[in-house]
C-alpha cells in the first residue's frame, strides 16, 4: 500500500483555475474595418454623374493598393475614382488591438464634374450638422483629419475648463471610439445627459464593447453599459452584450432571452461575420448550460461546427461547463464524481480544455482519501502529452512519481520524479508564476528530499 506523502495544500484554484481558459465572450463586432482618414484628389477629368464603388487593399502596415472597381453606374469615372482611392490614407482594419490586411469599399458619388459625396469610413460618424461649441468644433476638425489622439488630448484639456459642455463631451466620445478606445469612449458618452442622434451608433458601439470587456471585472457597470447600448440602439451586438453582462451578473434566464434575440438576428444578417455569429452562438451555448439546458446547449454546439467546422468554441463552451462542475464535485471531496466531469470535459474536443481536466483531474486524485498514484500519473501524461511546457501538469508528473518512490525505493523513479519538478519549477519561473514555483521546491523539501518511507508492513 502506497504510503502517504507529506503534500502541502494542494489547492486546485491555486493551482490551475477554469479561468484560465481564455474567455469566450468576445464583442461581436470585434473585427473594426479599415476606414478612410483623409480623401484624395484626382486630375482626371469626371465624365458626368454617378457612383463607383472601388475595392481597395488596406494593408496592416497602412499602404494601400486599389484592386477592383466593384460596381459603376458611369464607366466614364472610373479612371477618376481610381485615382483618388489611390491618393487617399487610410487607417488599418484591427482584429481587437492588432492592425490586419483587409478590404475597404470605397463609395464615391459624382454630380457633374465633382465629387458630392463618399464614403465615410468605418464609423459612420457624421460631424456636419451638429450643434457644437468652439472648442468642441476644434475638436471635430482634428477627428476629421484622422488625428484621433490629439482630438482626445484637446477634449479632455478644454473639459478641464468646461465641464459642462456636452457638445465637447461627445466629441470625446467620438474620438475614443474611432480611436478603438471603447472604455473611454462610453465613459464620455455615459456623462452626456441626452446624446445627440447622429453619435448613438457610436455610443451604442462603445457601451456594447465596454460591457462585454468589463463583464468580469465589474459586472455591475457591464449590465449598466449594456442596458444603455440596447437603450440607444437595439441591435445584435448591442443585445449580446447585455446577454453577456446578464450573465455575469447570474441573472441567466434574462441572458438566455437577450442571447436568443441576438442569435435570431445575427442569422438573418448576411452581413455579419461568420466568426461573430460564432461568438454569439458560443455565448448562447453558455447561457443554455447555466439555465441547465444541456439539450439545447448540444444543438447550438453542433450548429457552431456547422458554421465553422475549425471552430471548438461549442467544446470550449461545453467542456468548462463540465469542469465547472468538476471543481465543485472536487471541493466537496466526490472524487469519483469530479473525475467523472473531467473526463468527459477532455473528450469534447477542445485541446485547452483537455489539458485543464487532465491536470485537474490528478491533483483531485491527490486530495482523494485513497490515492491512487498510478492514475494520477496517467492524467498527468495526458496533460503533458498535449502541452508538455505545462507546468502544473509537470507538478503532478512528480507527486505521482514521489508517491511511488516512497513504496518502491526505486532510484529511477526517484530521477523522473526530480527531472518532472525541475522542469515544473523552471516553467513556473518562466511564467512568473512565483506561487507555484515555492509550492513546488517545498513539496520537493518536504519529500523527495527527505527518507522514503517504508513500505507497509515493513520495520522502522
Amino acid at each position: 500500500m502506497n504510503q502517504p506523502l507529506r503534500v502541502l495544500s494542494i489547492a486546485v484554484a491555486t493551482l490551475f483555475a477554469v479561468g484560465q481558459i481564455p474567455a469566450l465572450a468576445q464583442y461581436a463586432n470585434e473585427f473594426v474595418p479599415a476606414k478612410l482618414i483623409k480623401e484624395g484628389k484626382t486630375s482626371t477629368t469626371i465624365a458626368g454623374s454617378g457612383k463607383v464603388v472601388v475595392q481597395v487593399q488596406v494593408n496592416a502596415d497602412g499602404s494601400h493598393k486599389v484592386t477592383k472597381i466593384i460596381s459603376s453606374t458611369n464607366s466614364g469615372d472610373n479612371a477618376a475614382a481610381i485615382e483618388i482611392a489611390n491618393s487617399s490614407t487610410y487607417r488599418p482594419a484591427r482584429r481587437g488591438t492588432a492592425p490586419i490586411t483587409a478590404f475597404y469599399d470605397f463609395t464615391l458619388r459624382f454630380n457633374g464634374r465633382t465629387v458630392v459625396q463618399s464614403s465615410s469610413g468605418s464609423s459612420g460618424v457624421s460631424l456636419s450638422g451638429a450643434s457644437l461649441t468652439p472648442a468642441a468644433s476644434q475638436v471635430a476638425a482634428l477627428i476629421r483629419a484622422g488625428q484621433y489622439a490629439q482630438a482626445k488630448s484637446k477634449a479632455q484639456m478644454e473639459l478641464l475648463s468646461s465641464p459642462g459642455d456636452d457638445s465637447l463631451r461627445e466629441m470625446l466620445g467620438v474620438a475614443s471610439y474611432d480611436a478603438g478606445d471603447f472604455t473611454a469612449a462610453s465613459a464620455a458618452f455615459d456623462k452626456v445627459p441626452t446624446i445627440g442622434v447622429q453619435f448613438r451608433s457610436a455610443a451604442a458601439q462603445s457601451f456594447a464593447a465596454a460591457a462585454v470587456k468589463g463583464a468580469t471585472d465589474n459586472p455591475e457597470q457591464s449590465l449598466a453599459y449594456a442596458q444603455k447600448a440596447v437603450a440607444l440602439a437595439p441591435d445584435t451586438n448591442s443585445r449580446f452584450a447585455l446577454g453577456v453582462a446578464q450573465l455575469a451578473n447570474n441573472d441567466s434566464a434574462a441572458a438566455l432571452a437577450s442571447l436568443k434575440a441576438a442569435h435570431d438576428m445575427a442569422m438573418a444578417d448576411s452581413k455579419i461575420p461568420l466568426a461573430s455569429k460564432v461568438n454569439i452562438d458560443a455565448e448562447l451555448l453558455q447561457a443554455y448550460l447555466a439555465n441547465n439546458d444541456v439539450q439545447d446547449a448540444q444543438g447550438i454546439a453542433a450548429q457552431i461546427k456547422q458554421l465553422d467546422p475549425s471552430s471548438t468554441a461549442g467544446a470550449r463552451a461545453m467542456g468548462a461547463s463540465l469542469l465547472k462542475s468538476g471543481q465543485a464535485a472536487a471541493v466537496a471531496k466526490d472524487t469519483p464524481t469530479a473525475l467523472r466531469d473531467y473526463d468527459q470535459a477532455a473528450a469534447v474536443g477542445d485541446p485547452t480544455v483537455a489539458v485543464t481536466a487532465n491536470v485537474l483531474a490528478a491533483f483531485a486524485i491527490a486530495q482523494g482519501p485513497k490515492p491512487d498514484y498510478k492514475r494520477m500519473q496517467s492524467y498527468a501524461d495526458k496533460a503533458i502529452a498535449l502541452q508538455p511546457d505545462n507546468p502544473q501538469a509537470n507538478f503532478a508528473e512528480g507527486i505521482a512519481l514521489t508517491a511511488q518512490w516512497s513504496s518502491s525505493h526505486d532510484d529511477g523513479t526517484k530521477k523522473r520524479a526530480t527531472d518532472a519538478f525541475a522542469k515544473a519549477d523552471q516553467l513556473a519561473k518562466a511564467q512568473g508564476n512565483e506561487a507555484l514555483s515555492l509550492q513546488i521546491e517545498t513539496f520537493v523539501k518536504q519529500n523527495l528530499n527527505s527518507a522514503p518511507s517504508a513500505p507497509s508492513g515493513s520495520g522502522p
